[in-house]
């Protein structure tokens, strides 16, 4: 299936709620590179990134509880100066921009009726990993309402 043929019934597997977000990312003018994984992988995969990067962590998730299922992400928005001095603040504001534009992706575009972005917090990033990095990591819960059911069940 593809990213717009799940009925608001039908809960969206994991890997398409990634996609989304890597779609997100990828019709984003201003974001160059989106990835996923654990902790250790952002940091050793930060050296060969083009910068600005969106970097999605799954983080332990509630799962389904009565029809409503939510996945729990850190989404790091992050960027590089590309002169000496340019501005640690004007970086921050553009990938706190990001953060919130992909929330509108979800909220505010076609996927607005049947996922809800929440974003719980934000943390400042400076300098993080040695590669005078700034941005944000957003706490964000991907809520969706639907079930699954014994139709869904894999038959042989």
């Amino acid at each position: 299936k593809n990213l717009n043929q799940y009925k608001m019934s039908q809960l969206r597997p994991y890997n398409i709620v990634v996609e989304l977000f890597q779609t997100a990312c990828n019709q984003h003018e201003y974001v160059n590179a989106f990835a996923t994984g654990g902790i250790d992988y952002l940091d050793s995969s930060s050296q060969n990134i083009k910068y600005p990067y969106v970097f999605l962590r799954p983080m332990p998730s509630p799962g389904l509880i009565e029809n409503v299922r939510t996945l729990t992400f850190e989404m790091y928005t992050l960027d590089v100066p590309t002169l000496k001095n340019q501005s640690p603040v004007d970086l921050m504001t553009r990938m706190e921009q990001v953060s919130y534009d992909i929330g509108a992706f979800f909220n505010r575009g076609v996927y607005q009726q049947t996922i809800q972005y929440q974003m719980i917090d934000m943390v400042p990033i400076n300098e993080a990993f040695n590669d005078r990095v700034y941005g944000w990591m957003a706490n964000i819960n991907i809520i969706e309402q639907g079930y699954w059911n014994f139709c869904d069940f894999p038959k042989t």
